[in-house]
């Protein structure tokens, strides 16, 4: 059997939720025995003796249990790394729609000479900077709505708080989908529709159930914070983007 070498200050049942003392009793180092939940009656944390792989898989496939274990019961030091390079991610495939929204006009409003000029985009790199900026600040504002309302949630309930760097975390972890979006960004010329609505519709089913797992509230009201978030972030971006389209249009008439 297989032990996690993590040294956390609370531990939490994977199935409801519920505090736990440990995850499991060390009898000997090769002999371990996992700690049932003294609510459900359910072995706490199966995962801890599973390969990572094992996981991610569920990860994937969207299940509480293993978001739970990821980021309840594991340290997971990676998330600000993940955070960093989301926004990069987000950054490029917003370039590169911009990019094509660009490109479209220039073929219907502009002469064969203008639309020489449709990648003059490209060639100021303050613009992508300026892009990179925006999108953190909309990953942070979903990251801060999410966390003030699980608060007020946490404080009318009188239940126990969840963290800011949970929340950060949980953020993180379930945005992990955007990374779908590569094949189009790699192989592809242009981001399909589709398969921009596939993934999103992944990622937020996603946040959704990540914010249940480290809330322990119910469906409906990780609903509406995940909503909420996404409404102010979507504010900002599409506040912003709508400038930088107007800059792009002036750079290619110019």
């Amino acid at each position: 059997m297989k032990k996690r070498d993590v040294i956390l200050e609370k531990y939490y049942c994977i199935n409801c939720g519920s505090q736990v003392k440990s995850l499991y009793k060390e009898y000997s180092p090769s002999v371990l025995k996992l700690t049932k939940c003294p609510s459900c009656k359910r072995i706490a944390d199966k995962y801890v003796e599973y390969d990572l792989v094992i996981v991610v898989i569920d990860l994937i496939l969207l299940r509480i249990m293993a978001y739970r274990h990821i980021l309840l019961n594991s340290e997971f030091k990676i998330f600000w790394k993940i955070s960093i390079g989301l926004i990069f991610l987000e950054t490029y495939s917003d370039w590169i729609f911009l990019k094509e929204s660009s490109s479209s006009r220039s073929l219907k409003d502009l002469n064969s000479t203008l639309f020489q000029n449709k990648d003059l985009i490209y060639q100021d790199d303050l613009k992508f900077y300026e892009m990179s900026i925006k999108t953190a600040l909309g990953f942070s504002s979903f990251i801060i709505v999410a966390y003030f309302l699980t608060a007020g949630y946490s404080y009318l309930r009188k239940t126990e708080p969840v963290t800011f760097k949970v929340i950060w975390k949980a953020v993180a972890l379930s945005t992990c989908g955007s990374i779908l979006l590569l094949p189009s960004l790699i192989w592809e010329t242009y981001i399909q529709e589709f398969h921009v609505l596939f993934v999103s519709m992944y990622t937020t089913l996603s946040q959704l159930l990540a914010h249940k797992a480290i809330s322990n509230s119910e469906k409906i009201w990780s609903l509406l914070v995940i909503f909420l978030a996404h409404v102010v972030k979507m504010f900002i971006m599409n506040t912003t983007l709508t400038q930088l389209v107007i800059n792009s249009d002036y750079l290619i008439i110019k």
